[in-house]
């Protein structure tokens, strides 16, 4: 792969490649949302965000709050939290207090364990006696955290490392040894938000049904394009998920979820926020998203050439496409040339 693949590409494989895969899972998601959402305006980032936005919590909640009405999702079912660093530190702390009960034969937490779990958690996991509950909770009420979030996230981290310590077991048991390799030049930026069920069944955690929790990255707030990006595509999981279609779930789960907001009016967004350009000088470049600046941008060709024809709204090439970053742009305005079969100029679109 090239540099440039890795920086503007998909960050997963797309089954048929990724124009292929892109059209054939926006048809899936005309035929679950139906085509009255291509009949809204798309959101321009500096149109949607208020002239006003300062970064506090009261602007970003305000925010996101606009993102919910124009997803159509009900915003008072809606936790955002504004601390996934500090919520996910409480919760990694609470998953490694729990391993130490887990090793108890006798404790509620090792009832359904077999004595090779127990001890392949012993043998594999160096999280063993680095965290007390105490911690948890003076973290979380240090930083005012929301209890039911922290134990559904920390229920979350004890599940994955006792995982993780049974395959490490299982590959040691093979004599399969370690591999290297050299890191790529481009990285994915820091995970920026979450989204949690809160109506799916957690151990020791009453369900909420029918809502869910949004947590966001505290430094998301400062950069409202950030914040676009994040909370559509963290509510595409919620419309993906009430209910979930077949398609809709699996390892493509995340790119699907990526087209899911363009497809409800957030690819400018998506688009423009794709590569961190203030990071294109440094040791690495970060992205963000799953499907990519090329497959955003060629989606959302895809996606105003069907608003075009449903809508027969003007020239095809909008105003809006003015927007996007150079690049993008240029994309674009290239894939509209293909679907169509010439350039809109030409054919007077």
């Amino acid at each position: 792969m090239t540099f440039e693949t890795d920086l503007r590409g998909p960050k997963v494989p797309l089954p048929g490649g990724p124009r292929r895969w892109v059209e054939d899972s926006f048809r899936l998601l005309v035929e679950h949302f139906g085509a009255g959402a291509l009949g809204r305006p798309v959101v321009v980032p500096e149109e949607f965000v208020p002239a006003g936005y300062d970064g506090s919590e009261a602007a970003a909640r305000e925010l996101c709050v606009r993102v919910c009405e124009r997803m159509g999702v009900e915003p008072e079912k809606v936790h955002f939290s504004f601390r996934l660093e500090k919520v996910t530190e409480a919760a990694e702390l609470l998953g490694s207090a729990m391993l130490d009960d887990y090793l108890d034969p006798d404790h509620p937490l090792s009832k359904d364990a077999a004595p090779g779990d127990r001890a392949a958690v012993r043998t594999h996991s160096n999280r063993l006696g680095t965290a007390s509950f105490d911690q948890v909770d003076q973290l979380v009420q240090g930083e005012q955290l929301l209890p039911f979030l922290v134990r559904r996230l920390g229920a979350a981290e004890f599940g994955a490392e006792i995982v993780h310590c049974l395959l490490a077991a299982a590959a040691s048991d093979q004599g399969a040894g370690r591999t290297t390799y050299a890191p790529p030049a481009v990285r994915p930026g820091p995970v920026l938000g979450r989204w949690v069920d809160l109506a799916a069944d957690c151990p020791g955690v009453d369900p909420i049904p029918g809502h869910c929790a949004v947590l966001l990255r505290s430094d998301v707030l400062a950069d409202p394009l950030k914040l676009l990006a994040t909370v559509s595509h963290e509510l595409s999981h919620e419309l993906l998920s009430r209910p979930a279609p077949p398609w809709a779930t699996g390892p493509l789960e995340e790119p699907l979820t990526d087209l899911c907001a363009l497809f409800h009016g957030f690819g400018i967004v998506l688009v423009n926020a794709a590569v961190d350009e203030t990071t294109l000088d440094g040791e690495w470049v970060h992205t963000s998203g799953y499907l990519g600046e090329n497959a955003v941008a060629e989606a959302l060709a895809l996606y105003r050439f069907e608003q075009h024809r449903h809508l027969q709204d003007g020239p095809l090439v909008p105003d809006w496409h003015q927007s996007l970053d150079p690049v993008p742009r240029a994309r674009f305005v290239s894939r509209l040339d293909e679907l169509i079969g010439g350039p809109p100029t030409v054919l007077g679109w």
